[in-house]
């Protein structure tokens, strides 16, 4: 029997342990796969009227590594501007044929620079416009961009400015010169962190439930007076309890003034109850439709600040190594002089508070 009890025992895991071994596997887990999304839409102020065979889109990584590699080309363009010389359209925004895309770690593709190149017949030709990913992108954003093509570098690693024949006046100054620019749409997509998506799904769950319970309980409970008029008799003494809880509140106040050194407790307590059951009642409300979309209102706009900001995107998305706690404080807190100095009253008004039960106020200290 002693070998069965000391074997169960082993097996046996503490709800602590449990728990880390959970987070770690969480934090470990694998990176997922980023896309990045390329729609072609025009190509403006060429050089001449040759049509281009095509544009090709590669990236290399922030090591330098991959210098054009994962090459990808669409096809020729679909049409020439009717009122702009020495332009083509790719297509509308969305057809297949000028759409590129790439897929690879999302660490790698959002440090990575991304290389277009429009191609001629003739490669001496052929143009070239380059985009840093995380200072133009960010996670599931859409972009439209731009960018100003150049001639492909020689063996001197030289470019040659390039101005549009079409834009050049006898009469006119250098100013009225058109560069080249390449149109296009620029979409990166990627995962949420392990731990985020994990919170995500655990939300969606949790919605999922409210909403069910909630659509089978509203009708019911609406539907009481109806099905049960005698329930309307309940809000006769309602009056009379009122009218005498409102003539009582000198009474209590004098009682309360005298023996708040003995109340105070008590009222500590029911206060903290009445605190708890409001931050209840509230998570449960704002788990509802018309209670997230009470607080998305809210919500969505420093919502979206913050995740514009890069330490944002390192919290969120997997783009790389997790972001310090100093960097996480210069992101969260304000920078202004009255947001610091609300930020430290706050601080210290919780500090405070707790000396208001006895003897807690130390314990609270050493915590906090």
């Amino acid at each position: 029997m002693a070998p069965n009890a000391a074997s169960s025992s082993s097996t046996t895991m503490d709800p602590l342990t449990a728990t880390t071994k959970m987070a770690k596997a969480i934090m470990s887990a694998p990176t997922g796969n980023g896309k990045l999304v390329c729609t072609i839409l025009s190509a403006y102020d060429l050089p001449d009227e040759i049509l281009p065979e095509s544009v090709t889109m590669s990236y290399r990584e922030a090591t330098g590594r991959g210098n054009g590699y994962n090459e990808i080309s669409t096809g020729p363009p679909a049409a020439k501007h009717k009122d702009h010389s020495n332009s083509f359209k790719f297509g509308g925004p969305d057809s297949a044929a000028n759409q590129l895309t790439i897929s690879a770690p999302l660490p790698v593709l959002f440090e990575s620079t991304v290389t277009f190149t429009l191609k001629y017949p003739d490669a001496s030709k052929n143009l070239t416009s380059t985009c840093t990913i995380h200072k133009t992108l960010r996670v599931n954003d859409t972009q439209w961009l731009i960018l100003n093509l150049d001639p492909v570098s020689d063996s001197a690693g030289t470019r040659t400015p390039l101005k549009s024949s079409a834009s050049r006046i006898s009469t006119s100054s250098s100013s009225n010169e058109q560069q080249p620019t390449l149109r296009l749409k620029l979409r990166l997509e990627g995962p949420y962190r392990p731990e985020i998506a994990a919170v995500v799904n655990l939300m969606n769950g949790w919605f999922t439930a409210v909403d069910v319970i909630s659509d089978n309980t509203v009708g019911f409970v609406s539907d009481i007076p109806k099905n049960i008029p005698a329930v309307k008799l309940l809000l006769v003494p309602t009056v009379p309890l009122a009218t005498l809880a409102i003539g009582a509140l000198p009474i209590l106040g004098g009682i309360m003034i005298i023996g708040i050194p003995f109340f105070l407790p008590i009222i500590l307590i029911v206060l903290t109850l009445g605190l708890s059951l409001g931050a209840i009642g509230s998570s449960v409300y704002f788990s509802t439709r018309s209670g997230r979309t009470r607080i998305q209102h809210v919500a969505e706009p420093s919502y979206q600040t913050f995740l514009m900001t890069k330490t944002g995107q390192r919290i969120i998305y997997d783009v790389g190594p997790r972001p310090s706690p100093q960097s996480l404080a210069h992101a969260v807190l304000p920078s202004d002089m009255i947001g610091k100095l609300i930020v430290s009253l706050v601080i210290d008004a919780i500090g405070s508070a707790s000396y208001l039960i006895p003897l807690a106020g130390e314990g609270f200290d050493l915590t906090w």
